[in-house]
């Protein structure tokens, strides 16, 4: 085939023989915004619009069967994605249905890529363009044969308006979840048509559109949270009020200058629009900020105004002292005037407040890198702030006389290109100077140095526009200097013109002076590494423990007999020689501070260099003086006399001990800001010039860290800590350390040395200093180190106490958890359930009741039904991530029926609760001898024993009700129960039952049970002769007497001529009768939960200390439990709590794991095959769940998709993290039901939260998504999408399962523009949409986000696509529980806890360390992580020690930064908060040493880890063998079986059970497990009956091993 590309501008590009000028319409250019900028002067051509009268002309192609396949709408050129993607998408949607229509979106495509790049030089533009003429070519006949109208134009207006016929006709009615979805995909393809039609009918050079629809351009605007378009205005989330509310407040643009400017280009316009057009953002940008905006405003108008039915000023006040409290303090700091002026009028005051917020907004919006700098944010918002006052206010510039316009107000993105630009420039090129990190830190400056540049006064000397050759632009890190320099003219020599400047100066004359570029560089640090850091970061410790230790050895020399003589003078001027020392010290600590700010000495501040000239002088003129003064004054005292009977006797001093006074004022003061922390807060925040010095002398005077000071309680808790702890160090040191060397240390230096053995070494020494340093050395190191010990033990004793007054681990086992259950709904419902709503009478009721009274009061209304509905769906949870079976689901769920709003509350509880123990009620009652009262109060001893007994009386009794229909068999039936009841009145049961008999009884009962489980009409013979059993058994033998019913039933039959001997067998006829029993039982699911619930009851014989029996649901259950019995915030209405965003970075870690790494065997082992062996128990719920039988290997019938998340969920991966977040929304969802619904209708419709066609569940999702909002900044997803990565599907398949997951990820195209960089970088927020990823939000970048600092670039990227007033940042190989997504309200409650001075912004959560069990290096790391962020987290609360470690962990927004970095793991989790060590399900698979996933699949930055030595969790060797052969043990586990007798050990079934690392460790042999020793025998039995189910199967097992292991050396 031959291809013909037009030199000249074209809008298609077709196969020649297919091009005929008579099917060719010579139409205008299209006048849009996308095409402008691609195409030329010349006309453009069609030729994709025909009619039937025209020819039509066969091509090459045509011979080839039609393609009915759809094109490949994904993979595509990434310059042509963002304009031609949503044609070719439709396409293939409707092409089954509507072929020429599907043709015609493909030739748009075609043609707005072909003007976009006509020369074909982007990456793959070719190929793409000619796969898709040849679809075009192979569709055009086939397509056009099947078209329903005369012409393309009038095909396109059909189907045009059968979409939005639909769209009219649905939009209007009730919005459900799945209503909402169709009109999705109706207006997504209504909305690509039309545009379609619109080109096609201007094409064709006519009218064609009936109606002139301008107001209906765009059917689908691709929306975020909130639908602002007119299509949305139906939807449940518009239809809440503060959305309303905060919506007009955005719109309201009456008033604003050069109104009707704008509003001639754009008719609809808000705050945002108007201030677009005055700054020239992007429209990206603005779009994001608009939706940011407005919930933020309906968020807090929640809180603030709840009967308003406008905006309450109190919301937007909230707004801005969060927006700009950072603004206000860095103009307080640089003494410059805010320039946040607001009108006097309150209606114009809401309007300026909202504008200037805005503009801060898409400030930040836009920053990209500039983010990590806050104050040059505030320098920006500064200037734009005045130019956007001086516009409200009508100012006229001087300069121009015209009204006051934005500088940068005038060009497209002017604001990116001529702000953000130049000072990412900046950025970038600093940054490419670090080179990797090998080149000196003092050469380049990072985003800290550039930031602090705006923490002076200088940087407004930038000005505003801002001065491009302004030192701060500038980067060369050489030395510069003022020059003197004069224009030399063409015709002298440079010679001639330096003797013409000298002449200049000595005459007098003004030489002009040419300041070059000066690079600013460091300002406050400079990092320098150096075993000198150490002393230098800790000289305060260091000082303290030198001058101790020097102090005990002076008072231990005096040999004290009394702490009183510690005040003579001799001693006292000898102890205070240690100032002496203190001043060496501090000169040390000068000289080292020059030292390492030496390679910064020509960048920093000149006040610096003189603060650290007079530190240096200082700390040398002391070190002079005070050894001057002891040497010459020493032992030279003035004395005064004390009175009388004092116990000081003469107070005695010298000069020395005077200058001593004079050398602790520094540090007297020093101790006295830091006792009275009111006054250290009030000097650092003070810009009055005498707390400037001050502070200038204490400290450099930053922006960051002023008056940080704790309060005074914390301070004094603090201090009791240290005093305490040092005190205890000291005493012990000095006691059992320092004073028994003394006499041994004198005795040895009067003991003469003559001559040395080694005279090699110390030929001429004569002294025994040797042996003293000896002697020394070990208690000198001992002295140093033990004080880390004494912290740790004042650290669990004093985290001990707390935890015992604030119950953290009060429940650690499963008994204490059995007797805490019962009261857990009243916890449940004070933590997690909001206050009900507060009116007088109610006030006066809670302060006059007790809170006892308060909780029984809220037990009668019904308290337990939402703490089970809630219970429940933890524990179905539970059962969907297979920590459970079916039937622990079922033995641990709470039935929920109408009783549990029944003011006697007969609650009844799980039945892992009440397990045996009917049985054991029937034993006692079987073997009881007494009294009727003696049994019941045994019984009742135990409260759950009572609880079952009864439960089981009254779930007999009516399933009989139910089962037994017939007339007479009613009442035989409860007559005899009649009897029993009449027995139980009277309290003689005892003796008129025989008590022995009710075991057969009870098995009777279960048959009959088990029988109307099953419900098999087949059975139905079975269910009557077990009825006649059962009363047989009654009536004959449990009555002593016998029953008077049966006595009854005898009289009618003989009155009716019938055979009744009494004791013969019941009628055959009795229960035989067509219509005696109702079986099987009716098709109910309150009943039959019912039924299986009292077969549960009576059958299972467990205790419940092993329900569940998965370790890991036992510890989630036990803590959940623990915490609602600690002290938290109590929760909000889900309405009123603060919302909040979750961000996980994603690089290219593993989003799933393929079919292909489950399967592949590395070492003998395939990840499938271990996952199976780790996770035994979670495996064969697995297989539960997908109805398999096969638990030996990987089944066939096993779903391999359901097979990959299983997989996936136990491994670090997105995809477990995704659904952990997720558990966020669930859990809001659930308890904004429980909030909007009453206790009745929870029981009717509780299901409805989970059914897509619902609609209080779309009511419900709308609530929750102005809530909860999570993005994942999954940078490379466009680079993966573009090169076919498998991971990008994955991607794709979360997005589909999650709809309210978002995706961030970063475009790099090329650009063609000819002055423009060669690249582009854009920022792009996605998220599902009919099945596909869509484009929400496109904000152009000034160049890569990521230069340098890695994962807090990739979040930084996508932190602005977070809604919310909190942020939390977790990795992405995190886990969530969806009983702690629960506690969540609490968690942000933090934020706002009024008692508090400052409210905290940041919670840091320790990171829990999953891999601290068998895998080398991560027990230490696990050990740190408990001791700092588990105890020490306790006592950082209280004693508030300065030693901690702190994780970021959740923010809220809106405060000082938005740009933060987070660094570390950034590890949150809820459970930390509430002092509580949690446990995250990740366990690692390591082989090799490595991570299943490749090193590919690692965070960037993160280290490789090493290779474990002999550890068998690690080592692939020994892997591979004991799985191999415990496999092959599996297949002769039969012949095992039938050697030892059928018997089966322990719990393990007929199924061995892989041993986890630490086990093989243990009862491995040393020479195999490469560690010395191993344990016990008979831990090595314990073991071994655990895992091997046979005996004798454990010692062939490592007689295998053994053999192996020989077989390999030799």
């Amino acid at each position: 085939m031959i291809y013909i590309y037009f030199s000249a501008p074209c809008s298609l590009t077709l196969p020649l023989h297919t091009l005929k000028m008579s099917e060719i319409i010579a139409v205008d250019p299209i006048n849009d915004d996308r095409n402008q900028a691609s195409t030329s002067t010349s006309t453009s051509r069609r030729g994709y619009t025909r009619d039937d009268s025209r020819p039509f002309t066969r091509s090459l192609t045509m011979g080839r069967d039609h393609v009915t396949e759809p094109f490949d709408s994904e993979k595509l050129p990434v310059t042509l994605v963002s304009e031609i993607q949503r044609f070719l998408r439709v396409a293939n949607l409707i092409e089954v249905d509507e072929p020429r229509v599907a043709y015609l979106c493909r030739f748009h495509a075609f043609e707005v890529a072909h003007n976009l790049d006509r020369n074909s030089s982007g990456r793959g533009v070719r190929q793409f363009k000619t796969s898709l003429l040849q679809r075009l070519e192979q569709d055009e006949e086939v397509t056009i044969r099947k078209r329903k109208e005369k012409s393309d134009l009038r095909e396109l207006w059909r189907v045009y308006r059968q979409y939005k016929d639909y769209i009219i006709k649905h939009g209007a009615g009730e919005y459900t979840l799945e209503i909402r979805e169709k009109l999705q995909k109706a207006r997504a393809i209504a909305s690509v048509l039309f545009e379609v039609l619109s080109t096609v009918t201007s094409a064709a050079g006519t009218q064609a559109l009936a109606e002139n629809d301008h107001s209906r351009s765009e059917f689908y605007v691709p929306y975020n949270i909130l639908p602002l378009d007119q299509g949305g205005a139906r939807q449940p989330i518009r239809q809440l009020p503060e959305i309303k509310y905060a919506i007009a407040a955005v719109r309201n643009v009456h008033g604003l200058p050069f109104l009707d400017e704008f509003q001639r280009r754009m008719p609809d316009m808000d705050m945002l629009d108007w201030l677009q057009f005055c700054f020239s953002f992007q429209n990206g940008n603005v779009a994001n900020q608009r939706e940011h905006l407005i919930l933020l405003l309906a968020n807090a108008h929640v809180r603030h105004s709840h009967k308003q039915a406008k905006l309450g000023e109190g919301a937007v006040d909230e707004l801005m002292k969060k927006f700009f409290k950072n603004y206000t303090e860095w103009c307080k700091f640089l003494n410059r005037k805010s320039n946040i002026r607001l009108p006097y009028l309150k209606q114009q005051a809401q309007q300026y407040k909202l504008l200037y917020v805005a503009l801060y907004c898409l400030i930040w919006g836009e920053a990209a890198n500039l983010r990590f700098m806050p104050e040059c944010l505030c320098y920006l918002f500064h200037h734009m702030a005045s130019e956007l006052h001086g516009m409200l206010s009508g100012a006229v510039s001087i300069e121009t006389g015209e009204l006051v316009k934005p500088v940068y107000g005038e060009g497209h993105e002017s604001f990116l290109r001529h702000v953000v630009s130049p000072i990412y420039t900046v950025i970038w090129e600093e940054a490419m100077k670090n080179r990797n990190g090998t080149t000196d830190h003092s050469t380049w400056r990072n985003y800290d140095d550039l930031n602090e540049f705006f923490w002076s006064s200088d940087c407004f000397e930038i000005g505003w526009p801002m001065h491009l050759d302004h030192d701060f632009f500038y980067t060369n890190p050489s030395n510069s200097r003022k020059k003197k320099k004069k224009l030399r003219t063409p015709d002298k020599t440079p010679e001639e013109e330096r003797i013409n400047i000298d002449e200049d100066e000595e005459m007098g004359e003004p030489v002009e002076e040419v300041k070059e570029p000066q690079w600013l560089g460091k300002t406050n640090f400079v990092e320098i590494r150096s075993f000198w850091q150490i002393f230098r970061s800790f000289d305060r410790m260091w000082s303290f423990l030198i001058l101790s230790l020097q102090a005990m050895i002076i008072v231990a020399s005096h040999d004290l007999e009394s702490p009183i003589q510690f005040f003579e003078a001799s001693v006292l001027e000898d102890v205070m020689s240690i100032f002496i020392t203190s001043a060496v010290l501090k000169f040390i600590h000068a000289i080292l501070d020059v030292v390492f700010t030496w390679k910064a000495r020509c960048t920093m501040d000149h006040n610096r260099h003189r603060k650290d000239l007079l530190k240096i002088l200082g700390a040398m003129i002391w070190t002079i003086i005070l050894p001057i003064y002891y040497s010459t004054s020493r032992r030279k005292y003035k004395c005064y006399s004390a009175q009388e009977g004092s116990w000081l006797g003469d107070w005695c001093y010298s000069s020395y001990m005077i200058a001593v006074a004079f050398y602790l004022i520094t540090n007297g003061v020093n101790m006295v800001l830091f006792l009275v922390p009111a006054v250290g807060r009030y000097i650092e925040t003070s810009n009055t010039r005498i707390c400037t010095v001050f502070s200038w002398l204490a400290q450099p005077r930053l922006y960051i860290g002023r008056g940080m000071q704790e309060s005074q309680v914390s301070v004094l808790k603090y201090t009791f800590f240290w005093v305490l702890l040092l005190l205890s160090k000291f005493t012990f040191s000095y006691i059992f350390e320092i004073k028994p060397l003394i006499q041994p240390t004198r005795q040895i230096m009067r003991i003469g040395v003559k001559n040395y053995d080694w005279h090699e070494l110390f030929p001429k020494v004569k002294s025994n200093a040797g042996a003293i340093a000896a002697i020394w050395s070990p208690i000198i190191l001992v002295y140093f180190m033990d004080i880390q010990i004494w912290y740790s033990v004042y650290c669990s004793a004093f985290g001990g106490v707390f935890g015992i007054l604030h119950h953290l681990g009060e429940i650690r086992t499963q008994g204490m958890l059995r007797s805490k259950f019962d009261n857990l709904h009243l916890a449940f419902n004070d933590w997690l359930l909001p206050p009900p709503a507060k009116d007088n009478k109610d006030g006066i009721r809670m302060w006059l009741c007790q809170p006892g009274f308060l909780k029984g009061l809220e037990k009668k209304k019904g308290g337990v039904l939402k703490f089970a509905l809630v219970w429940n769906q933890i524990i179905s949870s539970f059962r969907e991530e297979d920590l459970i079976s079916n039937r622990e689901m079922d033995l641990m769920k709470i039935p929920l029926s109408s009783e549990l709003l029944n003011e006697n509350n007969n609650v009844r509880w799980p039945v892992f609760l009440l397990a045996n123990k009917f049985s054991t009620a029937l034993s006692i009652a079987r073997d009881f001898v007494g009294t009727y009262n003696s049994l019941l109060k045994k019984i009742k001893r135990d409260k759950y024993m009572h609880m079952v007994v009864v439960e089981c009386y009254d779930s007999l009794k009516e399933i009989l009700d139910i089962l037994v229909v017939g007339d007479m068999e009613r009442r035989v039936v409860f007559g005899v129960i009649d009897e029993i009841e009449e027995s139980i009145g009277k309290r003689s049961l005892l003796e008129d039952l025989r008590m022995s008999e009710l075991p057969t009884l009870l098995a009777l009962c279960t048959k009959l049970i088990k029988l109307l489980v099953e419900g098999e009409e087949d059975h139905r013979y079975r269910v009557v002769k077990t009825l006649q059993d059962i009363l047989e058994l009654v009536t004959n033998d449990l009555f002593i007497n016998g029953s008077r019913t049966m006595e009854l039933f005898e009289q009618e039959q003989q009155q009716e001529g019938v055979r009744t001997e009494f004791f013969d067998p019941p009628d055959p006829e009795l229960f035989a009768s067509l219509h005696a029993i109702h079986f099987p039982l009716p098709d109910s699911g309150p009943l039959m939960a019912k039924v299986k619930r009292f077969r549960l009851l009576l059958t299972v014989k467990d205790t419940a200390m092993y329900i569940p029996s998965n370790l890991e649901a036992r510890r989630r259950i036990s803590f959940f439990v623990t915490s609602l019995f600690m002290n938290m915030p109590r929760a909000p209405k889900v309405r009123n709590m603060l919302s909040f965003s979750v961000l996980t970075p994603y690089f290219m870690e593993q989003v799933k794991f393929s079919s292909r790494e489950l399967h592949s065997s590395k070492e003998g082992v395939s990840i499938g095959f271990y996952m199976q062996k780790i996770f035994p128990d979670e495996w064969e719920n697995f297989l539960e769940r997908m109805g398999s039988e096969n638990e030996d290997d990987m089944s066939e019938d096993v779903n391999e998709e359901e097979l990959r998340d299983w997989a996936s969920f136990r491994g670090q991966t997105l995809s477990r993290t995704v659904r952990g977040m997720m558990y966020y929304r669930k859990a809001l969802k659930l308890q904004a039901f429980l909030e909007m619904s009453e206790h009745e209708d929870i029981l009717q419709s509780y299901e409805a939260i989970d059914r897509a066609n619902d609609t209080l569940s779309a009511q419900l999702d709308a609530l929750v998504d102005v809530k909860f909002s999570h993005v994942v900044s999954c940078q490379m997803f466009g680079a993966q999408k573009a090169s076919g990565d498998p991971q990008a599907q994955d991607i794709l398949e979360l997005l589909i399962r999650h709809p309210s997951l978002r995706v961030a990820y970063v475009e790099e195209k090329e650009n063609f523009e000819v002055d423009g960089p060669p690249k582009v970088y854009s920022s792009i927020l996605v998220k599902a949409v009919n099945g596909f990823d869509q484009e929400i939000y496109r904000i152009k970048l000034p160049g890569s986000p990521n230069i340098g600092e890695g994962k807090p670039e990739n979040q930084n990227h996508a932190i602005i696509f977070t809604r919310g007033e909190a942020l939390q940042a977790i990795d992405m190989n995190q886990d969530n529980y969806l009983e702690e997504a629960l506690k969540m309200r609490n968690l942000l409650q933090e934020f706002l806890r009024p008692q508090r001075r400052s409210p905290p912004t940041i919670i840091g959560m320790r990171e829990h360390i999953f891999t601290g069990s068998g895998i080398s290096g991560e027990p230490g790391d696990a050990g740190e992580m408990t001791d700092d962020a588990g105890v020490g987290a306790r006592i950082a609360e209280d004693a508030r020690p300065k030693i901690r470690r702190l994780q970021p962990g959740i923010r809220p927004e809106g405060r000082d930064n938005w740009g933060l970095r987070f660094t570390g793991d950034d590890i949150f989790s809820l459970e930390e908060l509430l002092e509580q060590v949690e446990r995250y399900d990740d366990t690692p698979i390591h082989t090799e040493g490595k991570s299943i996933q490749s090193d590919e699949g690692r965070s960037r930055g993160a280290p490789k880890k090493k290779k474990g030595k002999g550890v068998v969790g690690e080592s692939p060797r020994i892997v591979s063998m004991w799985a191999k052969i415990t496999a092959d043990l599996q297949e002769e586990l039969p012949a095992w079986e039938d050697t030892s007798g059928g018997r089966s050990a322990g719990r393990g079934g007929r199924r061995i059970r892989i041993l986890q690392s630490s086990d093989l460790r243990a009862c491995t042999p040393p020479s195999l497990a490469g560690r010395p020793g191993g344990q016990t025998d008979e831990d090595c039995r314990r073991i071994a009956e655990r895992a091997f189910p046979v005996p004798g199967l454990y010692k062939e097992f490592t007689w295998r091993i053994q053999k192996l292991k020989t077989e390999g050396a030799k």
